[in-house]
């Protein structure tokens, strides 16, 4: 039998023995020491913002020919789009705007002043000036120009259709003295027409008056409504049946004289109104929305400023007077023209 010094030893360890055992579940199975688990705290790296595209620019000042800009805006922003770049249209830029933004293409309309300084200031953006004739190219300034600096061709092209379509050659040139475009052209006119006629005399010609065609008048640069008249009233006396207006030279007036005599009108695409359709035989103009779109590859491709110029095209063409194969033939010199082929003065 224990003695009460021997059990109280045995109770104490048969305590101590419990506390070092895991205990039962209700299920009767051997327990698990709790252990709570504290979450280490995983550092979440910061989010890298992705960078913005480049952007591409149709900068639009806000003097500029709102048709052009409407013709080319969705054109522009098809192109810029497809390079990957974020398309904004802007009125102006300077050179603080490119110190807090990337731009890598800018596509300009006129007017827009000290663009070449413009593009010197940024030259990691490359620069297309649309309709500037006054430009010159450089490292990454190209220019495409709007047409018109070849007058003696448009001349030459619409003496030669004039004389095509008019009896007895009997066409005249409305100009404008002391300026060399409108006289280029003036002096092509006169050889389109000798290219077409030779000696171009009338069969007919009344006596006592000089009927050698084709004739011109150089009006003056101020030239009244007065003065205008009494010139077209000298070319209507002198039986001109078709006349051609150099460009920058037409008026409503003008035209408007012109279709009451009932006379043939070649003139500048600007210049066409419905209301002259019955008398107008055709226009001349360039298609700049056309011309950009075969410039545009060129453009992309130049590690260089390039120049480019749109085609002279015939527009507005009344097919009664100047027919279908009439103006294959016309076609044809124009091409010969605009290659060289064909020389636009005797000299």
């Amino acid at each position: 039998m224990l003695s009460r010094r021997g059990f109280y030893l045995l109770l104490v360890i048969s305590i101590l023995l419990t506390g070092c055992n895991p205990g039962r579940g209700s299920d009767g199975t051997q327990g698990e020491l709790a252990v709570t688990d504290t979450p280490i705290p995983t550092q979440t790296p910061a989010d890298t913002p992705t960078p913005l595209a480049p952007v591409g620019v149709f900068l639009s000042p806000p003097d500029a020919d709102p048709d052009l800009v409407e013709a080319l805006n969705p054109l522009v922003s098809g192109y810029l789009r497809d390079e990957g770049l974020r398309y904004q249209v802007l009125p102006n830029l300077n050179q603080a705007d490119f110190e807090s933004e990337r731009y890598a293409i800018v596509v300009v309309v006129p007017p827009f002043p000290d663009l070449e300084a413009l593009a010197e200031s940024a030259p990691d953006t490359k620069f297309l000036a649309v309709g500037f004739n006054d430009l010159e190219v450089s490292e990454n300034l190209s220019v495409l120009g709007s047409g018109g600096g070849d007058y003696d061709i448009q001349g030459f092209i619409a003496g030669y259709i004039a004389a095509m379509i008019t009896s007895d050659w009997r066409v005249g040139v409305l100009s404008v003295e002391d300026n060399p475009d409108a006289l280029a052209a003036r002096n092509g006119f006169r050889t389109g027409v000798k290219y077409y006629c030779g000696l171009c005399n009338p069969k007919y010609a009344p006596t006592g008056i000089n009927y050698i065609y084709p004739k011109y008048i150089d009006l003056p640069a101020d030239a009244t409504d007065q003065q205008i008249a009494a010139n077209i009233d000298f070319l209507v006396d002198r039986v001109v049946n078709t006349f051609y207006i150099v460009p920058g030279v037409g008026t409503p007036q003008i035209y408007r004289t012109l279709v009451g005599y009932q006379k043939n009108i070649i003139g500048s695409g600007s210049d066409f109104r419905e209301e002259y359709q019955d008398y107008w035989v055709a226009s001349l103009e360039y298609d700049l929305v056309s011309a950009l779109e075969d410039f545009w590859p060129q453009f992309l491709a130049a590690e260089t400023g390039i120049t480019g110029n749109p085609p002279l095209l015939l527009t507005d063409i009344n097919y009664d007077v100047l027919s279908e194969g009439k103006l294959r033939l016309v076609q044809k010199v124009l091409e010969d023209l605009i290659g060289g082929y064909i020389k636009t003065s005797y000299d």
